[in-house]
Parts: structure tokens; sequence; C-alpha cells
């Protein structure tokens, strides 16, 4: 809800989740991205977003989706590839457990 507090707070679907959120109640949220469990890969979006990355970068233009779409893997290579073209740590206990 973090986007929605300040996106498209206008449309219905918008007021309903946010509804939902001020009793306590949790929608069971579609994963688009995720990782299978063998990959023991952990993601965290706050360091991302301290980082000033872009919501974009990851699931490119969010504000003409109406629902939210794979637009990149998220592979190994492509993980790495971005950390170590911002200059932050490819150690391997950044992202796996």
């Amino acid at each position: 809800m973090i986007c929605h507090d300040a996106i498209a707070v206008d449309r219905p679907r918008i007021k309903q989740i946010t509804a939902m959120r001020a009793q306590g109640i949790d929608l069971s949220w579609q994963r688009v991205y995720g990782y299978p469990a063998p990959s023991h890969v952990k993601f965290n979006h706050a360091p991302h977003i301290r980082a000033r990355v872009d919501c974009a970068t990851c699931h490119g233009n969010i504000g003409e989706q109406t629902v939210a779409q794979r637009n990149v893997d998220l592979t190994m290579g492509y993980c790495v590839n971005c950390h170590t073209a911002r200059k932050v740590s490819t150690d391997c206990l950044t992202c796996h457990f």
C-alpha cells in the first residue's frame, strides 16, 4: 500500500483495498514475482526504495497497468548486473540465506 497512499487513490478498487487495510483485512495477493524455495533468495523492497531504484526498473510502467505484470526475469544474472552497475554489494549473503 506504500504506492497507493499517493497513487490512484481515487480509483474504486484502491479505495476498497484501502478500507480493507484500515479494518486489518489483508488480500491474498497474486504474486507476479517469486523465487523457488531451493533458491534461498530473500528480497526486500526497502533497500531498493532507499537507493531510489525506480519501480519501473522491475515492474515496468505500473501507471499504465491495470494488473501487475512480470516485466523482467529476475535471474541471478539480472540482479548481479544491476548491483554491479550501481556499485552495491554482490556478496552472496546480500540476497541469499
